[in-house]
């Protein structure tokens, strides 16, 4: 055997194996955080794997689309599409893996009179299919304003453009917390939201315990309290 020819390839091997076993994980969860904080404490919490945080939902679906991953993070009705991934973890808030639906407004908004509402509310999806999700939500089919950042909501508010904007429960205070303004809030009877859940493509068990192993800060950051199996 010639070793002077056989080193260098061990070499390669030795620093080639700890990025064969490395999953690509791409998130897509609006929130008021910044991406790159968000992804930079993800990051730190799966290191070996590769974590990529997109803040615009056409970004996530073409890169998804592009380079797929290993590992999706995002909100229930979005992983769902993609038959390619199976849910393996559900977030959960409050022990359900949904959570209440909640209008905030500047003025009391009549629930039974939703479809001559203007609506603001994050893209989660593509506008045709926005409509049939928010339908479903709220029981009837607002003039939907979409907006592709959570921030994006509340200016929507201040200068009119919408009579209210549809959240979840886990995101009500820390909207209000970015407003001067006397913000009310009205719950959606029988309204849910589904929360963010883990996909992937194969065997995940090094990323779900690495998401079990997130603080309660890190978790908030993607609008759940707990991990549902």
């Amino acid at each position: 055997m010639n070793f002077r020819r056989a080193i260098p390839w061990l070499v390669v091997a030795m620093f080639a194996t700890p990025l064969a076993f490395a999953e690509k994980i791409y998130v897509f969860y609006p929130s008021m955080a910044k991406p790159n904080v968000v992804q930079a404490a993800l990051q730190a919490k799966m290191s070996g794997n590769e974590v990529t945080v997109f803040g615009r939902l056409a970004d996530f679906t073409s890169m998804v689309s592009q380079t797929p991953p290993d590992v999706i993070l995002a909100p229930k009705a979005l992983a769902d599409q993609f038959g390619a991934f199976k849910v393996f973890l559900k977030g959960g808030h409050k022990g359900s893996a949904s959570e209440d639906a909640v209008l905030i407004s500047t003025k009391p908004v009549k629930t039974d009179a939703m479809a001559s509402v203007n609506l603001g509310v994050v893209g989660v999806l593509d506008r045709a299919a926005m409509n049939g999700f928010v339908q479903g939500v709220v029981g009837a089919l607002p003039k939907l304003k979409i907006v592709t950042k959570l921030e994006d909501l509340l200016p929507l508010l201040t200068f009119g453009s919408a009579d209210a904007i549809l959240v979840g429960e886990s995101q009500v205070d820390e909207i209000k917390g970015r407003s001067q303004a006397a913000l009310q809030t009205t719950p959606v009877e029988g309204g849910k939201i589904g929360l963010v859940v883990a996909a992937g493509k194969g065997d995940a068990t090094k990323v779900e315990a690495a998401l079990k192993g997130l603080s309660a800060a890190e978790k908030k950051m993607l609008g759940v309290d707990s991990w549902i199996k």
